[in-house]
C-alpha cells in the first residue's frame, strides 16, 4: 500500500491530514506525490501522522514508495502523449470508449518501454497514473 492509498482508505485529503495532524501541508504533499520518502520524516511527524491515520509508525515506514518524477509526464513520444490525452478526454466526457483508450495507452506504454523510448520506471509510473 502507498501513502496516497492510505489517505484514500481513510477518506482524507492532504489538507485535512495536515490540519488534523499538525504536519505541514507541503511535507504531506511531498510524501503523497512521491517527491519525498516517508523514511526521511522526523520521528515527531511520523508519530503525528500515525495517530491521525490510525496505523503504527512501523506501518508508515513499510508503505510502498510513490513513484514521482516531473519529467515522467513530459518526456514521452508523441503517440504515447496522444493516447494519454485520449484517456483524459474520455474520462471528462464519460465516454463509453474509455476501455479502448486504456488498452491503447497500455499498448503504447509497452511499446515505448520495449523500444527503450522510456525507462521501466517511467513506464511503471505512467501505468500507475493512467491505467
Amino acid at each position: 500500500m502507498t501513502f496516497s492509498e492510505l489517505l484514500i482508505n481513510n477518506n482524507l485529503t492532504v489538507y485535512k491530514l495536515s490540519k488534523d495532524s499538525g504536519v505541514p501541508k507541503t511535507t504531506i504533499f511531498d510524501i503523497y506525490s512521491g517527491k519525498s520518502n516517508i523514511l526521511d520524516c522526523s520521528g515527531r511527524n511520523l508519530l503525528k501522522l500515525s495517530k491521525c491515520l490510525g496505523v503504527s509508525i512501523e506501518d508508515l515506514l513499510n508503505l510502498d514508495q510513490e513513484l514521482y518524477n516531473p519529467a515522467y509526464d513530459k518526456n514521452i513520444p508523441a503517440f504515447l502523449a496522444e493516447s494519454i490525452d485520449n484517456i483524459k478526454k474520455a474520462k471528462k466526457k464519460k465516454s463509453s470508449l474509455l476501455d479502448c483508450y486504456l488498452d491503447e495507452t497500455n499498448s503504447s506504454i509497452n511499446v515505448c518501454e520495449i523500444e527503450n523510448l522510456i525507462s521501466k520506471e517511467q513506464a511503471d509510473y505512467l501505468r500507475k497514473k493512467y491505467l
